[in-house]
């Protein structure tokens, strides 16, 4: 085939693509592994021979290898590079069967490198590039070795036939996947990938730093989804919603100056681990999902009024700096936490409490009432905005509504004034969530109420196409909790107003919910498809066949003859047909030379079909004695078969006059 010999860079160039979308490679080692490609692309488009060029680009590939080892860490990275470029050595190189093949191993174990960390739904469609293009390589090299013993012009492999095999190795797989057992021992060999999240984009921190200076960046990285019990009407998600407002990170209790920070001494508020909902001598409530993306902390993030949590493999949450949960185990993609809420909360509808229902006591009292020289700021205007004795919750809401006539921005103009927060509260009146939290905070403090700051995040948008709420960094905020000593609980204070982010298109926010959706639903029903799920699926099976055989009756009776006799009958003559002798087909050769004259070989292979080895002149002029009245415009095909074999005319003439010939000889 022409094109035959560009079939064998089709499967690296799948495998690059795979590995372009991994996300784990620099720029630099992506523009490496691509050269080699590209560069084969080149020899092969010029035809250029490097057979005598063998030996000293195999040393500088060497020199490569011992360089890399040298320079650069890591044997996974070193590995993938090497393969890279021996796989575009090998296609630069001549190349027969052998080498053929030791492309395909290459790119073979390239495709399993970029395997072992890939699960979603896009690796999912460059595996199915991998697979086309893979059996279009194996196909051609099948093909070739029983071609080329064929007298005359070789026939083309059967290409069109590869999605139908493609599709066939799928439906297989799939049904493997379906029935064979599950297998998981919980176990992760790899530590989470990413580091912390810079200062200057969104996202959750450990601590709160107002002297950082700069804009704030969005952040579309996704944190988790949360996923409502099934059924639920539009009314009962909307209250359901309402109360997962606000998910629980890390409490910041110490202050130095502007810089708040976790503190050991701060409790975790009680949660029950496990699912036995007996276990917590209340009636439970709103069971809830929980799927969270992979973090450098493991950081579990869980709303107010969670009485039960349930980890992955039945594994116990541990406890955090911060008062927060976070997993037991590194993880590299999304795990499941089980949560569920109390039916009936404690105190007020307005505000959900705390399960820490402790007071503050001792040194940590002391820390929660602490006001420095910086926070003179904060001082003076809580005395300015709210003057009398007033009941705490009366006093938190009346700072909370003057703090939500500020303007909530991620351009931090206060990040480079010497005291940001005085800058923030006497002259612009713009920050962002960090800024409102801190002053409601301080003002609390100043008037003798115990409060903290919260770093967690708001619940996201919903997601119709899929079913639950999108969380990303961009909602991650911060927030108070004081002290109401009256009712012996912790409140919920922020006085943050809300941020009206820039709307995409209709159709791009719709794509994007959808992309999301699908590659959440890939997730957990394929890459987390366990046994459990594969006993549901047989049961839910099970009942649909009970369902559809419900009402019929059956009893065995013993078949009449008739019905013996018919049914044998019928295999009997279905038998004579399927293996009834059949004569060979007579192959009828194409005249020597030419495939453009296959429409008048059709039209007469029953009078004069070609014999083995004559040419197509000899058998135009053949058929000219056989039809003398079609003698004179055969001989001038003839002629033109022959200007377009010896004479370099084109076929376009030809392909004419043998069509108007065929029609003759109806």
């Amino acid at each position: 085939m022409r094109h035959a010999r560009w079939l064998d860079h089709l499967p690296l160039w799948a495998v690059y693509g795979a590995v372009a979308r991994t996300g784990i490679f620099e720029p630099w080692e992506l523009i490496f592994m691509a050269v080699p490609l590209v560069a084969a692309l080149g020899v092969e488009y010029l035809r250029v021979d490097l057979s005598r060029w063998r030996l000293p680009l195999e040393l500088a590939v060497l020199g490569w290898l011992g360089l890399d080892l040298l320079v650069n860490h890591g044997f996974f990275g070193q590995m993938v590079r090497l393969l890279f470029l021996l796989s575009g050595l090998r296609l630069a190189l001549p190349r027969q069967s052998a080498q053929r093949r030791q492309l395909l191993l290459m790119g073979f174990l390239l495709f399993l490198t970029t395997a072992i960390s890939n699960a979603d739904v896009e690796f999912f469609l460059w595996t199915l590039v991998w697979m086309l293009t893979a059996t279009l390589a194996l196909l051609q090299l099948a093909w070739e070795p029983p071609a080329s013993r064929r007298h005359g012009p070789a026939p083309r492999p059967p290409f069109r036939l590869v999605p139908a095999w493609a599709a066939g190795a799928l439906a297989l797989a799939g049904l493997f996947f379906l029935l064979l057992p599950r297998l998981n021992t919980g176990w992760r060999p790899f530590p989470s990938f990413g580091a912390a999240l810079g200062r200057l984009q969104a996202g959750l921190s450990d601590e709160v730093d107002l002297s950082q200076s700069g804009a704030i960046s969005a952040n579309h990285e996704v944190v988790m989804r949360v996923v409502p019990p099934t059924g639920l009407d539009a009314d009962a998600r909307a209250a359901l919603g309402h109360r997962l407002a606000y998910f629980r990170g890390v409490t910041l209790e110490r202050v130095k100056g502007l810089r708040w920070e976790a503190d050991d001494y701060t409790p975790t508020h009680f949660i029950r681990l496990g699912t036995q909902a007996e276990a917590a001598g209340i009636e439970p409530g709103i069971p809830l999902e929980l799927f969270l993306n992979p973090t450098p902390r493991g950081l579990v993030p869980l709303p107010y009024g969670t009485v039960y949590a349930g980890s992955p493999f039945n594994q116990r949450l541990r406890r955090g700096e911060g008062g927060s949960w976070r997993l037991p185990f590194p993880v590299t993609r999304s795990v499941p936490v089980s949560v569920t809420q109390a039916v009936l909360a404690r105190g007020p509808d307005d505000a959900l409490p705390l399960d820490d229902d402790r007071p503050p006591i001792g040194r940590r009292l002391a820390m929660l009432l602490d006001l420095q020289p910086e926070h003179e700021a904060a001082r003076k205007a809580s005395l300015a905005w709210a003057p009398g004795t007033m009941s705490t919750p009366a006093l938190a809401a009346t700072l909370e509504a003057k703090l939500r006539t500020f303007r909530y921005t991620l351009d931090n103009p206060c990040g480079t004034a010497p005291n940001p927060l005085e800058d923030f509260l006497d002259r612009t009146q713009a920050g962002h969530c960090e800024y409102f939290a801190s002053a409601l905070a301080l003002m609390l403090r100043a008037r003798g109420v115990p409060a903290r700051v919260v770093n967690g995040y708001r619940l996201g948008d919903w997601v119709p196409e899929g079913g639950y709420w999108l969380v990303t960094q961009d909602e991650a905020h911060s927030w108070v909790e004081y002290w109401d000593a009256t009712a012996q609980i912790w409140r919920v204070g922020d006085g943050t107003p809300p941020f009206v982010a820039a709307t995409e298109s209709d159709w791009s926010e719709t794509w994007t919910r959808i992309a999301d959706a699908v590659s959440f639903k890939w997730d957990r029903y394929v890459v987390r498809f366990s046994g459990e799920d594969q006993a549901t699926g047989l049961a839910s099976l099970q009942g649909v066949a009970k369902g559809l055989t419900k009402g019929w009756s059956w009893s065995w009776k013993r078949p009449s003859p008739w019905a013996i006799g018919s049914v044998l009958l019928l295999a009997a003559a279905w038998a004579a047909w399927r293996f009834r002798p059949r004569r060979p087909e007579q192959a009828w050769p194409e005249p020597k030379g030419l495939k453009a004259l296959a429409p008048l070989v059709r039209r007469v292979q029953k009078l004069a079909p070609p014999s083995p080895g004559e040419t197509a002149r000899a058998w135009l002029l053949r058929l000219g004695r056989l039809r003398p009245d079609r003698a004179a415009p055969l001989t001038s095909l003839a002629e033109a078969v022959d200007r377009t074999l010896y004479g370099g005319a084109g076929e376009g003439a030809l392909r004419t006059l043998v069509k108007s010939e065929a029609r003759a000889w109806k």
